[in-house]
């Protein structure tokens, strides 16, 4: 994938003109930040990546989240109808107020705006879009306009390196021509599915730095746990981890990589106070 010249003009205008952009010099009611987990190439696991962190952020951090199914295959919207949606009507046996620590919608990418425009959803502290697979289209792209921020994951392969640093630097061009007009957008690699001590992580972060492209300092291991995340339990709970097969070190990495993105977005510090949380240290997570 190229970058087009024309690209970037379309994105930066979308940036400029959008509603969700200039409707934040209407009000001085803080709005909710907008993010996106996005790749250039598919199978990298942004999904996985979105249902790791919005769980925690919710329960644990006190956020409120709305998450934008917007992705072809609706991986979190099946995630919730096929394996969660058991687990909490027996959760709400015992505890008839259980409920999901975050609110998911399926939408269509065209139907972005209206959903961040409408006065409804002012509430949300943080938005999450889930985009298709490969952001390879003019569609993904003006979907990702909408955002604060992008997520991209860095997986530390020779084969994906060049495409993931293009895509990047995509990202970083839009991000020079918002700051020139005055907005906010920014972008991160996460380094993901790290093997520790191994030689490609290091590459890939000199590859990534030498760029001058923007990352995260926090990262995520390569965890049979992330592949277990729920719309339901966060895997900072401890009754949920250690059914996932998580541990301590699962708990730390999710927090790091919570709190870099809680203090780089600029998100409210609350302390979690969810009353699913702390029911379902004591109720069974088993998934049928």
């Amino acid at each position: 994938m190229t970058t087009s010249p024309l690209l970037l003009y379309v994105c930066a205008t979308r940036l400029t003109d959008h509603p969700a952009q200039s409707s934040l010099t209407l009000t001085s009611k803080p709005m909710p930040k907008i993010i996106s987990f996005a790749t250039q190439k598919g199978g990298s696991g942004k999904s996985t990546l979105l249902l790791v962190l919005a769980a925690p952020l919710a329960t644990e951090y006190g956020l409120k989240i709305a998450v934008l199914d917007c992705d072809y295959q609706q991986s979190i919207v099946k995630t919730r109808a096929q394996l969660d949606a058991h687990n909490l009507a027996n959760l709400q046996k015992t505890d008839p107020a259980a409920k999901y620590p975050y609110d998911v919608f399926p939408l269509a990418l065209d139907k972005i705006f209206e959903f961040i425009d409408n006065p409804d959803n002012q509430d949300y502290d943080l938005i999450i879009i889930d985009v298709p697979g490969r952001a390879d289209g003019d569609d993904v792209f003006n979907a990702l306009t909408a955002c604060d921020a992008v997520i991209v994951p860095l997986v530390s392969d020779y084969l994906d390196r060049a495409s993931t640093a293009e895509f990047m630097g995509i990202l970083e061009a839009i991000k020079q021509s918002a700051e020139e007009a005055q907005l906010d957008f920014q972008y991160f690699g996460l380094p993901t599915k790290r093997v520790a001590g191994r030689r490609e992580e290091k590459d890939m972060d000199e590859y990534i730095d030498g760029l001058g492209l923007s990352r995260l300092n926090s990262s995520l291991g390569l965890r049979t746990a992330y592949s277990r995340a729920s719309t339901l339990y966060s895997l900072l709970n401890p009754t949920y981890r250690t059914y996932a097969g998580g541990n301590k070190d699962t708990d730390a990495e999710i927090r790091r990589v919570c709190e870099e993105l809680i203090e780089r977005l600029g998100l409210p510090q609350r302390k979690a106070g969810s009353q699913l949380s702390e029911s379902a240290d004591t109720s069974t997570t088993k998934t049928n």
